[in-house]
């Protein structure tokens, strides 16, 4: 059972443990695992305004991803969407890009126009349905005008996130640890070599495509912190395949949990304060603890 506090303080950003709870293999199915995290999920019956504005958020995220995301990832990978990886990509990009733009709207400092929507759905005390209808019609003007420049670094981070994570599995193969860590390294600042992979220069590609929506010197430092909290995921990574041990008992997950988020983090910093980082990290170590327990027998 995985116990989860009411009110999480905020963590440090990458020095907190993350209790992982093994179970042995043989003590579940995949099915039956699967079908216990379902059901601790629960279902949109206990919020009947769920689905309308998952419907909102879900054609917002294969908006970006069509319009913003392929034309950067097809530029290096041209058949990408005949590849294998293609349906791993996009259920991982859904989810990223949708906790991205999610901080948006749920900010402690959300957009005004959500503000003021807010207020007068409280004013005219509106039904659930009036609720809805206001949401439908206010959110998609957040994403595609009022904060498009900040949702499309969030659709390019959410797909940077998991191309760099498929690189680093399968984009060097027979290439040494230390070898894979400085080419990725490179990568991470859109260098590659001519003969790179497809996954490399896809990665490469989204990284350069990143840092050209910087929009200040700020913005191009924190980019930075960026980059060195994916590298450290990276070293991460190798230090868990070599078999080394991680002090803080989690895997070398953290950095993992940590680093991805530091980027969709990055992608809409005008709106992601304390709050904003602790519901990322949380949702990630969640989605990391139910990826680690249906692979289970796998890993």
């Amino acid at each position: 059972m995985i116990a989860v506090s009411a009110a999480p303080s905020p963590p440090a950003r990458a020095d907190r443990s993350m209790a992982l709870v093994p179970a042995p293999a043989s003590a579940l199915t995949l099915a039956e695992r699967r079908a216990a995290i379902l059901d601790g999920f629960g279902d949109d019956a206990r919020d009947p305004r769920l689905p309308s504005f998952r419907a909102v958020l879900v054609d917002e995220v294969d908006r970006l991803f069509e319009r913003v995301v392929l034309p950067v990832v097809r530029s290096a990978w041209p058949d990408v969407e005949q590849s294998p990886f293609l349906a791993k990509w996009k259920s991982g990009y859904v989810l990223y890009c949708g906790l991205g733009l999610s901080a948006i709207v749920c900010s402690r400092r959300r957009p005004v126009l959500v503000d003021v929507a807010s207020r007068a759905v409280r004013a005219l005390g509106l039904s659930e349905a009036g609720v809805v209808s206001v949401a439908r019609f206010a959110i998609p003007v957040v994403f595609r005008v009022v904060e498009r420049a900040l949702c499309e670094r969030a659709a390019l981070g959410a797909a940077w996130i998991l191309v760099l994570d498929e690189a680093l599995d399968d984009g060097m193969p027979g290439v040494n640890d230390e070898t894979k860590l400085k080419t990725l390294r490179r990568c991470l600042r859109g260098e590659v070599d001519a003969d790179a992979s497809v996954e490399l220069c896809a990665s490469a590609a989204l990284s350069v495509a990143l840092r050209a929506r910087c929009t200040s010197d700020e913005d191009v430092r924190a980019f930075e912190d960026v980059i060195a909290a994916v590298s450290a995921w990276a070293d991460g990574e190798i230090a868990s395949v070599r078999g080394e041990v991680d002090p803080t008992g989690s895997s070398f997950r953290m950095a993992g949990v940590t680093g991805s988020m530091d980027v969709l983090l990055w992608a809409v910093r005008a709106y992601a304060g304390d709050v904003e980082r602790d519901f990322l990290y949380r949702i990630a170590e969640l989605g990391q603890i139910v990826d680690d327990w249906l692979d289970l027998d796998k890993d």
